[in-house]
């Protein structure tokens, strides 16, 4: 497909707000996503999974009951180890199974095929779990984005809703994480719908553009595509004009 300029300088413009909440989004999601990741998928990417975040995130969790620990003592009279034990001690059980988790993640994809001979994307974000995949709503089952913005994060945010109910801190973590999680996937959806309305509407613009520009047809004319901007009032330059709005993609030799 060629290069529209005329689309590209004008209707191909990126909100710089939309475009910054979705990059803080992807980029704070990461260490949560993971936290959850691994109990929902299996068989996820080389260069997708990291073993080290994954130790990483289980340090940095199991220093905040501590630090918790020490002001909740100078604000609480009572608090000692066995209030600590009952509050913190899921927070600890949920990391053992994280850590466990983690290496089980870590021995499958020693054991599948190498991304070096084509046979698998290093950047795969795994398959989701068959619970979510059986699942049904009135009679319905979700597609691949329902389960990852909707029914992943919704279920793990109940599983912590109940802890929180019962008094685990843990449960605060698991719901955040899980916010985070479904936030994130709708930030990649979106960006990938907008990939794919970008090239179609660069398609109809280019089949478009004789009516618009060359013939000045109104947008029910021309699927909605509108030309701003004057033109010559011979319809011949217009013509000429029009055809230099398009140009080859470039191609990289890298031979």
């Amino acid at each position: 497909m060629k290069k529209n300029l005329y689309y590209r300088s004008v209707f191909k413009r990126t909100s710089n707000a939309k475009g910054g909440i979705l990059v803080v989004i992807l980029l704070f999601s990461s260490w949560p996503r993971l936290l959850l990741e691994v109990f929902l998928r299996r068989n996820m990417g080389e260069r997708y999974f990291s073993f080290s975040t994954a130790l990483s995130i289980t340090v940095a969790l199991s220093l905040i009951p501590p630090l918790f620990a020490l002001i909740s003592s100078n604000v609480i009279p009572n608090y000692g180890f066995v209030f600590f034990l009952l509050t913190y001690g899921t927070w600890y059980v949920f990391l053992g199974f994280f850590v466990f988790m983690a290496i089980q993640r870590r021995e499958e994809i020693k054991r599948l095929p190498s991304v070096f001979d084509f046979a698998r994307f290093s950047l795969s974000t795994g398959q989701a779990h068959p619970f979510f995949i059986k699942f049904k709503w009135r009679g319905r089952s979700g597609d691949r984005r329902t389960i990852e913005t909707l029914l992943e994060p919704g279920f793990c945010f109940l599983v912590g809703l109940v802890l929180w109910f019962l008094a685990q801190y843990i449960g605060a973590v698991i719901m955040i994480s899980s916010v985070m999680y479904g936030l994130s996937y709708r930030a990649l959806y979106r960006q990938g719908d907008h990939f794919i309305m970008d090239k179609i509407d660069e398609r109809i613009s280019n089949e478009e553009l004789t009516k618009a520009f060359v013939e000045g047809r109104p947008m029910d004319e021309t699927r909605g595509f509108p030309f701003y901007g004057r033109g010559p009032t011979d319809p011949d330059m217009r013509r000429e004009l029009a055809s230099s709005f398009m140009v080859d993609d470039e191609v990289v030799d890298v031979s």
